[in-house]
């Protein structure tokens, strides 16, 4: 009788507390999910700017829109809300999603983000709806520090430069790499002794880096190599292809790589099309 096939893995990356409902999910699919955060983030100390001193306020992710909006909110107390007369953008549905359950912006109705059928969410797809309007006297861009400077980030405040826009960028928050328990070293080493390729979500370059040097003191590049890999950006997967194939001594890109949208129902099913 032939022995049962190993229960598939996957391997969350996003920051803590991000991965609750997509790894329930998999989880009722039958995957076995590790929640290993690739970074840890860190608000930084001080006050946040306040959007009433801007006409257009940008969010370069979910976790600027939490981190800030947290902050912002605490200074005044649960009664401030979004001023009626500053529009937020965002690149992507789940930032979208995340300013609107966030009870400090709620049902504000000026929020500006790329079509639901954009073929990718980024600044270039923002700002194709931003150009469109007549630009703002003041913007506030709100993102991480040390290493969430992307070039679309920098790209993106460069257009509202050259807009005539007043521009502000604020870093909400810190990215520094998440270390990860023995046990957790442990549970990936087993996978690599027993030849079981997982799949990674990675949804940021930086992240990409993190794990690379977590992996690298445990002898477990090559079996990287050879995993399943998910991005959540082109930009992500070019960066993946570079570093695994250095990590595989040159023996070339990861052999399945796949793209997909940051949204957590295309999530689940890049994931389970490669299982």
């Amino acid at each position: 009788m032939p022995a049962p096939s190993p229960v598939p893995t996957v391997i969350l990356t996003r920051p803590q507390g991000q991965n609750g409902v997509l790894g329930q999910a998999l989880a009722a699919r039958g995957w076995r999910v590790l929640d290993l955060p690739a970074l840890c983030l860190t608000p930084q100390e001080g006050a946040a700017p306040d959007p009433a001193d801007f006409d257009l306020v940008v969010f370069v992710s979910g976790n600027a829109v939490r981190v800030f909006l947290d902050k912002w909110r605490a200074t005044g107390g649960p009664g401030w809300s979004w001023p009626a007369h500053c529009a937020a953008a965002v690149v992507g549905p789940a930032s979208a999603r995340a300013l609107r359950e966030h009870p400090a912006f709620g049902a504000a109705p000026r929020l500006l983000q790329p079509p639901a059928d954009s073929p990718q969410f980024d600044s270039e797809a923002l700002w194709a709806v931003l150009s469109a309007q007549a630009p703002p006297a003041r913007a506030l861009i709100v993102r991480g520090g040390h290493g969430d400077q992307g070039s679309g980030r920098n790209w993106l405040a460069a257009r509202l430069r050259e807009s005539g826009t007043a521009l502000t960028v604020y870093a909400a928050y810190r990215r520094r790499p998440q270390a990860w328990t023995p046990a957790q070293i442990e549970s990936l080493r087993t996978l690599a002794r027993q030849g079981q390729p997982a799949t990674w979500l990675l949804t940021s370059a930086e992240g990409v880096d993190a794990i690379r040097a977590q992996l690298a003191p445990h002898g477990l590049l090559a079996w990287w190599a050879d995993c399943r890999l998910i991005a959540t950006h082109p930009r992500i997967a070019r960066h993946l292809i570079s570093v695994v194939a250095q990590a595989a001594h040159g023996r070339g890109g990861p052999p399945m790589l796949q793209t997909c949208a940051p949204r957590d129902e295309e999530i689940l099913a890049a994931i389970e099309s490669v299982s």
